[in-house]
């Protein structure tokens, strides 16, 4: 998925969230919390392993330079207006999301040999969520997606907004979701 040259990250703490995801080959016991300062290294590896398998083959030297540095960013430094959820199983890291300003996704991934398993939609849900705690009247997230990540987000209810752009050296395609009145359809721990 990818950074955003305007991403950063917050200090907020969350409680722990147990995601039982029980279809089609989803990982049983899988669990959504913010990550701590110990994650960081995982975080920042999981990363590394998801944009060179998915996402560096669509960025020139530059978006390559361009997306370490924004990333590194996020997970070390942890700007105030983000937070990163991470999803583990059994202990390890196996996705990883970062919102900024409680509507935009930054970075995105989940472990390349977990995905298809529902743990990006169940993280994804996660956080919306937690952004609805903070943002009540949350009516859409955006995110400026990879050209790899566009049928995800599709299959996820986002939409393009825009054609493929190229902005230092990283391509990427705007996409948005509309989401439902978060008083009719408020997710609860229960649900994430």
């Amino acid at each position: 998925v990818g950074p955003n040259k305007r991403c950063h990250r917050s200090a907020l703490t969350a409680p722990l969230v147990r995601l039982d995801v029980g279809h089609r080959g989803s990982m049983m016991g899988t669990t959504c919390r913010m990550m701590r300062s110990e994650d960081r290294e995982s975080v920042f590896a999981l990363i590394e392993r998801g944009f060179d398998g998915f996402v560096r083959a669509d960025c020139a030297a530059e978006g390559v330079a361009e997306f370490v540095r924004a990333a590194r960013l996020m997970v070390f430094e942890q700007p105030p207006e983000h937070f990163v959820m991470v999803a583990e199983v059994d202990s390890h890291i196996v996705g990883m999301i970062d919102m900024r300003n409680h509507s935009h996704i930054c970075l995105f991934f989940v472990e390349p040999s977990r995905i298809g398993k529902g743990i990006g939609r169940r993280l994804l849900d996660c956080a919306v969520a937690e952004c609805r705690r903070h943002k009540s009247d949350l009516q859409q997230i955006d995110v400026n997606s990879s050209l790899w990540a566009t049928p995800v987000y599709h299959s996820f209810g986002f939409r393009q907004t825009k054609p493929p752009q190229v902005i230092n050296g990283i391509s990427f395609v705007e996409m948005v979701k509309e989401l439902a009145d978060s008083k009719a359809n408020k997710p609860t721990v229960a649900t994430c």
